[in-house]
């Protein structure tokens, strides 16, 4: 099968014949026919996930595809299913995995960072891991489901338990961004967000925001305090996890507020403000995907019209390091996905 492999750090991927998978008793092989491209993939590319990467390796885990191989026990999947794969696949035994948390299982493994993924023509998994959908919705739209659109699901409905006309201020409008305006809007929040780039901020406004800021365009805490009438956000998506928009961001929570943690950098750690988060009872929690179940809960979301997967645009595998690139550049707004023949 065709492959785009990652064989050394900081170095493009190359194209290999690799070999199909078989599935083993309780798995399934996808052919894959689109695979989003994530800005964690970058960080794969440059070597910042070493520690959990094994070279030569496939990235990708933002899968869509149909199932051509089935494993002897499956049931409920035939091949020709279409679907999407949930890329964490838990232990199914530990605390986590017994409380349906198995994007916080304690030996998890995940398809494109520990697995192969899906930059191929093919790629296997669990059965269990494999979620179909109904509706004849293309399929660079349902790609992204797994991690660009469940990820601010998890984050807003589950960890911020966000509550009607509660404020949310989205902090970095991109692939992910774009996404959380959507379901916060969903949710009837009054939707704050912010990017350096007019497109990114149109467009949010164009998925109902309220109030869209340019960092670059004075003090961005002034403004959202402005906004807020000095009272601040209830919720505070953090999208891209820097030292810089952190200490804003955090500032910009009224007190008793929580500040979800979704984008991060290995590489720029974040500063602890024991003393302001003691006195203003701020939250600060982190937010690692979504369940499966969640996952399920955003399928039928998007079936039913009320989210708009953001696709900029596809391309062919070939072309995955000008994708890359592009994201890297901070070109995109929504996500660059895989077309694979």
């Amino acid at each position: 099968m065709k492959a785009m492999v990652l064989m050394e750090y900081n170095r493009e991927l190359i194209l290999q014949d690799c070999t199909r998978p078989k599935p083993d008793f309780k798995e399934v092989v996808l052919k894959v026919e689109n695979c989003g491209i994530c800005g964690t993939d970058i960080k794969i590319v440059t070597g910042k996930l070493s520690s959990i990467i094994t070279l030569p390796h496939i990235p990708g885990h933002e899968i869509a595809g149909s199932v051509v191989d089935v494993g002897s026990e499956v049931k409920g999947i035939k091949e020709g299913d279409r679907g999407i794969a949930y890329f964490y696949l838990g232990c199914g035994d530990c605390e986590m995995c017994r409380t349906s948390r198995e994007n916080i299982c304690y030996s998890v493994k995940r398809l494109g960072f520990e697995l192969p993924g899906g930059y191929a023509e093919y790629v296997k998994m669990p059965a269990y891991n494999f979620c179909k959908y109904a509706k004849d919705i293309p399929s660079e739209k349902m790609a992204i489901l797994p991690d660009a659109i469940a990820t601010s699901y998890h984050a807003l409905k589950t960890l911020a338990n966000l509550k009607i006309g509660q404020s949310v201020l989205v902090v970095g409008i991109g692939g992910l961004g774009i996404h959380a305006v959507q379901i916060a809007k969903k949710m009837d929040a009054v939707v704050l967000g912010t990017s350096r780039r007019k497109e990114a901020r149109d467009m949010a406004l164009s998925y109902g925001a309220d109030f869209v800021i340019n960092p670059n365009d004075g003090n961005p805490y002034e403004q959202i305090m402005d906004y807020t009438q000095g009272k601040g956000v209830d919720v505070v998506i953090e999208a891209v996890g820097i030292n810089q928009t952190f200490k804003w961001s955090l500032s910009s929570l009224k007190r008793g507020g929580s500040l979800i943690l979704v984008g991060y950098d290995p590489t720029n750690p974040l500063p602890f403000y024991g003393m302001s988060m003691h006195y203003n009872e701020w939250s600060i929690k982190g937010s690692r995907v979504s369940t499966k179940q969640e996952l399920i809960e955003v399928i039928k979301l998007v079936e039913q019209g009320d989210i708009e997967p953001v696709v900029s645009k596809t391309i062919p595998l070939e072309e995955i390091n000008d994708g890359l690139e592009e994201i890297r550049r901070g070109k995109n707004i929504g996500r660059i996905v895989l077309k694979i023949d």
